[in-house]
């Protein structure tokens, strides 16, 4: 077993492992496994490190990845991921689709008023700019054109979560 104090990487090969165990042994009784990875697989969001060559390394990162979960990193799992927001975001998220269903959510951090987002939140739907600046969640059938995620004002952290009904992460085109 994993203690969820352990790196990430260490997750990763234990994983692994347990992927291989599977493949070997299909009849297996499904076990429920704890994932505490933060790594992005790769080519997933390469948006999010184009150009930061010339960004200071001190420089504050507004997003704190809290979890990545797909099929690579637990085997027969659906992608998952959730993030904390807690500044404006410089880059923007490139317009795409996806060819399976996503829910993408926003959640304020304000426990006195959880409807609050304590943000405005720029999102391009089906070729429609929207600000969010509600705690919600947004179903978006698998085709419809979204992007242009825009952080433009944060006032307290927002949590963000997506979900795919799909094995891994992908988007037309690659984000």
């Amino acid at each position: 077993m994993i203690a969820a104090s352990e790196s990430a990487h260490a997750m990763s090969v234990c994983l692994v492992t347990l992927k291989e165990l599977v493949m070997a042994n299909p009849k297996a009784a499904p076990k429920a496994v704890f994932c505490t990875n933060v790594q992005l697989p790769p080519n997933v969001h390469s948006f999010e490190s184009e150009g930061t060559e010339s960004k200071p390394t001190d420089a504050p990162d507004p997003i704190k990845r809290i979890i990545y979960m797909d099929d690579r990193i637990v085997p027969g799992s659906f992608y998952v991921e959730a993030v904390w927001v807690v500044g404006s975001v410089p880059k923007v998220h490139p317009v795409h689709f996806h060819d399976h269903d996503e829910i993408v959510g926003f959640v304020g951090s304000n426990m006195e008023d959880p409807d609050d987002l304590g943000a405005e939140i720029d999102f391009i739907i089906d070729g429609e700019k929207t600000t969010i600046t509600k705690t919600c969640f947004i179903y978006l059938p698998a085709g419809v054109k979204h992007g242009g995620l825009c952080f433009r004002k944060i006032d307290r952290p927002v949590f963000q979560i997506a979900m795919l009904r799909h094995d891994i992460y992908s988007s037309v085109p690659p984000t």
